[in-house]
């Protein structure tokens, strides 16, 4: 009894460990891997974000409605080297790759949520040069979408794809003045 109890214990905890669902600020969600953050600013709204998201060229297809704004991120690259890695520490996925997708902000008293999906990706990625758009989740997790790949849960990797998104959509206050 002693050996089985043991061997459950090992089994469930290898298996727990096993499966990432989330890292930093991603998650999957209905098997997509999806980037979703909450940012705490006072006195925000749809206007003051329409305003400074415009200002974003990588943001394309701005459209704000009542309660959010949609629009899509066009061939985001990550400025490594910005966030303090070296080139030799970084990924060539990092490093050549650029990445869209459809986002949706919503905004409540204080705070704006920012949630990006349908990831794409074109770059090398060490061994495979993706040409065409490709969706991230093939990629980044594994069992059809299940569990995130802990090659991808490293600083240089997802890590700094979430230092760069958090970067572009963290609000900052637009100088109307010349």
């Amino acid at each position: 009894m002693k050996n089985l109890t043991l061997f459950l214990f090992i089994l469930i905890s290898g298996f727990v460990h096993a499966q990432t669902v989330s890292f930093q600020d991603f998650k999957i969600s209905e098997q997509e891997i999806i980037y979703q953050k909450v940012f705490i600013q006072d006195s925000i709204s749809i206007a003051k974000l329409e305003a400074y998201f415009k200002t974003v060229p990588v943001f394309k297809n701005l459209t704000a409605s009542g309660d959010g704004l949609t629009f899509n991120i066009e061939d985001l690259t990550i400025d490594y080297r910005k966030f303090q890695f070296s080139q030799v520490g970084t990924p060539p996925i990092m490093q050549t790759g650029k990445y869209s997708g459809d986002v949706s902000v919503g905004v409540k008293d204080g705070k704006y949520r920012v949630t990006l999906q349908s990831i794409k990706v074109t770059g090398d990625i060490g061994y495979k040069k993706i040409t065409e758009k490709d969706n991230l989740t093939n990629y980044a997790c594994k069992n059809s979408g299940t569990i995130i790949s802990q090659d991808w849960c490293r600083p240089n990797m997802l890590g700094l794809l979430d230092q760069a998104l958090t970067d572009k959509f963290l609000f900052r206050q637009v100088k109307d003045d010349w």
